[in-house]
């Protein structure tokens, strides 16, 4: 039985089901969103320090496997940042290192970023994903980008 989806809901998955509009290397666009206590929390504060992953709409079972995983998300300074619906569940998740759940209202910010980008420490964006992607895709790829390889060599690895 299925049950009826809220306007809300519909636009925001219908925003998010499409693939990111924003051009492979061009710079990300920035945006302050409430976290799951109302705190404000900034793309800007984390670009150039971290690689992002923006996932609009993920799963439950999506988020606990990259909760899970969170030492291989460390590894590459990979945050995962899900996008969802004020009010959705997922922001009353626990705190995990490496995952940051925003509320999106009206999906302004999917309607940017689509159902999934990839920014990389040199702040572009570095792929646009018509699905919430792997987390073996994306390691994969960051695996093979030279920045990542200088910080193995740096690191010993």
């Amino acid at each position: 039985m299925s049950r009826p989806v809220s306007a809300p809901l519909a636009a925001l998955v219908a925003v998010a089901g499409s693939v990111s509009a924003l051009p492979l290397n061009s710079p990300a666009p920035t945006f302050t969103l409430p976290d799951g206590k109302g705190q404000p929390w900034n793309l800007a504060d984390h670009l150039g320090r971290e690689r992002l992953l923006v996932v609009s709409t993920p799963s439950a079972a999506y988020l606990n496997e990259i909760a899970d995983q969170a030492g291989l998300l460390q590894d590459r300074d990979l945050r995962v940042v899900a996008l969802t619906l004020p009010g959705d569940a997922a922001l009353k998740r626990p705190a995990s290192p490496m995952l940051t759940v925003l509320a999106d209202p009206g999906g302004r910010v999917a309607a940017r970023y689509g159902r999934a980008a990839l920014i990389g420490k040199d702040r572009g964006v570095k792929a646009s994903y018509a699905s919430p992607p792997s987390l073996s895709t994306v390691l994969g790829l960051i695996d093979t980008m030279p920045m990542r390889q200088q910080e193995r060599r740096a690191r010993g690895k």
